[in-house]
């Protein structure tokens, strides 16, 4: 994208109609939309297809389940990974200026603190993988009450912000730098979150285990206690529900979505998938389409 920030700025004028300040769409990303910033706080979700956000600077790869929160003022643009018509960039984006969350902190006494954490001045932008398929769920119901407007849909809207950000709040808190003689369990708490995020990464049992300080026999019996599950049958559990999420909601090919997932032996990937499913990936996305 080059060194130069784009001074194109976005207003709310061309969005917010009067008494609603939130703005909800699903767009196709393409090559013609400029690098922009905007007066408003941007969170956007990709729901298909894989790309790169070009932000702060940074060429950030985005693919599906990829939510990011985008501060006022911060230069960015999604660029598609293909200009193939079968394999687009579709992102949910829902836009609200800063004032929305001060309604939302007033209607509602335990909003306040995280209101006011992503109200706060110098906010930075970042991201967050959506392993469970939760965001998602979230900003279809967004764009289905904002498109169709039943009975009141403002408050169904505000709650499901609420709850987004209720979900990005506690991520920020996980992501910070833990306080000096913490216990155990949040070692492991934050080692499942982090698999969570990453879980298409090369995570090793060994290295969590140091970044918790922890042995790998200590890590191993607390990650167990903390979710019924050995290491490697979690991981897989894991990756192969988002492979699962993406053979539905997606048109990637097996492969890409094997990939997506962190498997680069697709002849593993198939195994261990009808091992977990009874069903080979083709087959569970023609049953469940």
């Amino acid at each position: 994208m080059g060194n130069e920030r784009s001074r194109y700025v976005m207003s709310g004028q061309d969005f917010f109609e009067p008494g609603l300040p939130i703005f909800v769409n699903r767009a196709y990303e393409t090559f013609d939309l400029a690098e922009h910033s905007h007066e408003f706080i941007e969170m956007t979700y990709v729901s298909e297809g894989a790309g790169v956000h070009y932000i702060a600077g940074e060429a950030i790869p985005a693919g599906y389940g990829t939510l990011f929160f985008i501060p006022v003022g911060q230069s960015h643009v999604f660029r598609p990974k293909t200009i193939k018509k079968d394999r687009p960039l579709i992102v949910y984006n829902c836009l609200f200026p800063v004032s929305y969350l001060a309604e939302l902190r007033s209607g509602s006494l335990y909003a306040s603190e995280i209101c006011d954490s992503f109200s706060r001045e110098g906010m930075g932008w970042f991201s967050v993988q959506d392993a469970s398929g939760e965001y998602h769920a979230m900003f279809r119901e967004l764009y289905r009450e904002f498109s169709s407007r039943p009975p009141g849909y403002p408050a169904v809207l505000a709650s499901l912000v609420v709850r987004i950000l209720t979900g990005l709040f506690r991520h920020q808190l996980q992501a910070a730098p833990a306080p000096a003689g913490k216990p155990e369990w949040l070692s492991i708490d934050e080692a499942v979150s982090y698999i969570g995020r990453h879980y298409a990464a090369e995570l090793r049992l060994s290295g969590l285990a140091a970044q918790a300080s922890l042995s790998e026999r200590q890590f191993s019996r607390l990650f167990k206690r903390q979710t019924g599950m050995g290491f490697t049958e979690y991981m897989q559990g894991i990756r192969m529900e988002a492979a699962c999420r993406l053979l539905l909601e997606s048109r990637s090919s097996v492969a890409e979505i094997a990939a997506a997932v962190g498997y680069s032996d697709l002849k593993f990937f198939h195994r261990l998938f009808k091992r977990k499913t009874g069903m080979t990936p083709r087959q569970f996305r023609s049953a469940n389409r």
